[in-house]
């Protein structure tokens, strides 16, 4: 369980925000917790929830118009809070507890495949596999081809992703460690044209630091179905641009 003051330092200390932008989310992020158990949306307060759970609820309130309406009306307050209250759970390490992933494995019945599944869901099996063959193994942004460096990172997250799509590579970019990073905390993303698209919380001497090209084009091999787990990411993980 996680306590919303702890959540609130870590805004102040990791997330860079302010007193006020972190109080406005703390807040936002209660009120999402209330209003969900309110509309039966989840039967336990967010700050209960492993990062596997919370990803679930926020796809489910993505979809409740109740919802969106409110978050339209405070300007995607409540939106951007549980982005932020996300990417504090990832970085405190309350990753899959795992609900979503037991079950996936329990319901597999072929053992060969239950144990792709498995080295998959680590990076080592099936899913990075597929991504190494449609990437050539290199980075989509660096170009880096050492395996050791390669990271195969979903698109649309494991826990909100069906049977198929967390083994798909078309939900999948093979990426070095920072731009993984850049890319799951919602930092980057990229357009239908293989531009990456900077979140506005990411400053303009950072992104010189990073060598980040947002006028090349790189080469996602993309298709309807990877588009379609690329606006997923674009709605519920990234941050907003410029």
């Amino acid at each position: 369980m996680q306590d919303l003051n702890t959540f609130y330092d870590w805004m102040l200390r990791s997330a860079i925000k302010t007193k006020s932008t972190a109080r406005h989310y703390k807040s936002g992020l209660s009120a999402c917790s209330k209003d969900f158990i309110e509309w039966r949306l989840i039967d336990k307060p967010l700050t209960e929830m492993s990062l596997s759970e919370l990803e679930v609820a926020i796809q489910k309130a993505s979809l409740s118009s109740l919802f969106n309406e409110k978050n339209d009306r405070g300007n995607n307050m409540y939106s951007n809070s549980l982005k932020q209250y996300r990417n504090f759970l990832a970085d405190n390490g309350a990753l899959l507890c795992d609900s979503s992933y037991e079950q996936f494995i329990g319901e597999t019945r072929n053992q060969t495949e239950r144990e792709a599944i498995i080295r998959s869901r680590i990076g080592q099996g099936l899913f990075r596999r597929k991504l190494f063959e449609k990437y050539e193994g290199r980075c989509v942004v660096t170009g880096i081809n050492d395996k050791r460096l390669l990271l195969a990172s979903h698109v649309r997250p494991w826990s909100v992703s069906t049977n198929e799509q967390r083994l798909s590579s078309e939900n999948g970019l093979l990426l070095s460690p920072l731009y993984d990073r850049l890319f799951d905390v919602g930092l980057i993303i990229f357009d239908d044209d293989g531009r990456i698209i900077c979140s506005t919380e990411l400053d303009n001497q950072n992104i010189d630091l990073l060598n980040i090209d947002r006028n090349r084009r790189y080469e996602l091999k993309t298709t309807a179905e990877f588009i379609n787990n690329l606006r997923y990411h674009q709605k519920i993980i990234f941050l907003g641009g410029k």
